[in-house]
């Protein structure tokens, strides 16, 4: 199945080769523009300058994109993955003495249309990478038309205003992230932007609460609403209606997640920038960008069964400060740390070796040597705590370098 995606893939590129030959071409994200929600993809923000072709005879423009992104990784005390996941340190499997990563498996390749239609666009976008295991999988699948999108893409709770720049992917912990399946209308008036969607349910029920097991069954779709200012303010909340049959007393329970995020952006002048994230509730361990699927019911779960049966939605509360700085037109760096604490049952004896604070540190020097590449080095620092109060500390080194098609 994976040579059909290649074959696929080689096959369209020498049909855009040719077609660019003979059509304009224009800047799809103007430069110096950040590439935000809603938009299709994060790459190269705020450095995007793909082109597209237009193809003849019509009102559809077509464009290729992606990079590819190699990292060096050294860990000295835990191996943290291949794309730095922090609560890696809790397991003791994955402490080292030492050990280097050389990986691109953050690289990834896309394809968009822009078709216009009287006065309106009709987009659609498809992105692929190659996380976690080296083979493509699926980012992004959309379609966007008049305000209205339909398809797996970026969820409506999370911003990227507030978001460093930083060589680790997903930014730092405790930023609202994600891409579920949704439905999404925004509205744009002057310097605002509303938008409000129905998403995927998916969440994660914890096997180790006293009550037992639980098998998730069908539940209502995530409600988020999100409001931003310009670029330097945002703020979203959403609703989650978890329920799940106990397998200890075959019951059915449910109960109500909700959070909210909110992001800004304070500018120091004209090369510094100040950047601020929150993010509380009940119920969110499924929009951590660091828990990956198949771990977040024994890491990050959304909820768990108490004792007397009842399903628990769990607190939730996270918190990052960064300072990005522009040393000059082709030189910057980013300092900052995040904090994240979900308030597991303490005197539960199967939770005892679960995450109950962790926290996450950076700093970075990063060179944009032309509009298409860039290279850096970064110092990551994870500090960790368990429910049983253990603290583990973890410190990995990266040097990336992303060029971008």
């Amino acid at each position: 199945m994976k040579y059909n995606k290649y074959l696929m893939i080689a096959a369209i590129l020498p049909v855009g080769i040719t077609a660019s030959q003979i059509s304009q071409a224009y800047d799809v994200v103007p430069a110096g523009q950040a590439v935000v929600t809603g938009e299709p993809s994060r790459v190269g923000a705020p450095w995007n300058h793909r082109s597209t072709f237009n193809i003849p005879g019509t009102n559809t423009d077509v464009t290729f994109g992606g990079y590819i992104k190699f990292d060096a990784i050294y860990d000295f005390d835990y191996n943290l993955g291949e794309s730095t996941d922090p609560l890696a340190a809790a397991t003791r499997g994955n402490a080292t003495d030492g050990k280097t990563t050389f990986t691109v498996n953050e690289s990834r390749i896309n394809f968009r249309t822009q078709t216009r239609i009287d006065n309106q666009v009709l987009k659609t976008y498809i992105e692929g990478h190659f996380l976690p295991d080296g083979q493509l999988s699926l980012r992004h699948a959309y379609g966007e038309y008049y305000g209205f999108l339909a398809g797996q893409t970026w969820t409506n709770f999370m911003h990227f205003l507030g978001t460093p720049r930083i060589l680790k992917l997903g930014g730092p912990v405790g930023y609202a992230t994600g891409r579920p399946d949704q439905v999404r209308y925004t509205y744009k008036s002057g310097v605002n932007t509303f938008a409000a969607a129905l998403e995927d349910p998916e969440s994660s029920v914890s096997d180790l609460g006293l009550g037992g097991a639980a098998d998730n069954t069908v539940r209502l779709p995530d409600l988020t609403l999100r409001y931003q200012y310009k670029n330097n303010f945002g703020i979203s909340g959403v609703v989650r209606k978890f329920s799940a049959d106990s397998l200890l007393t075959g019951d059915k329970q449910t109960t109500t997640g909700y959070g909210v995020a909110a992001q800004g952006a304070l500018p120091l002048g004209d090369q510094t920038t100040l950047k601020g994230n929150v993010m509380v509730g009940k119920g969110l361990g499924g929009y951590l960008d660091y828990v990956p699927p198949s771990g977040a019911k024994f890491r990050a779960p959304d909820a768990y069964l108490a004792a007397d049966g009842s399903l628990k939605a769990i607190e939730l509360q996270s918190y990052g400060l960064s300072l990005d700085h522009k040393w000059n037109s082709s030189w910057s760096s980013s300092i900052g740390t995040s904090v994240v604490h979900q308030d597991l049952p303490d005197d539960t004896p199967a939770f005892q070796e679960v995450t109950d604070t962790v926290q996450f540190s950076h700093i970075n020097l990063i060179w944009d040597v032309n509009s298409r590449l860039s290279v850096g080095a970064e110092f990551q620092h994870v500090n960790l705590e368990k429910v049983s109060g253990e603290k583990v500390d973890a410190n990995r080194v990266m040097a990336s370098a992303q060029f971008q098609f």
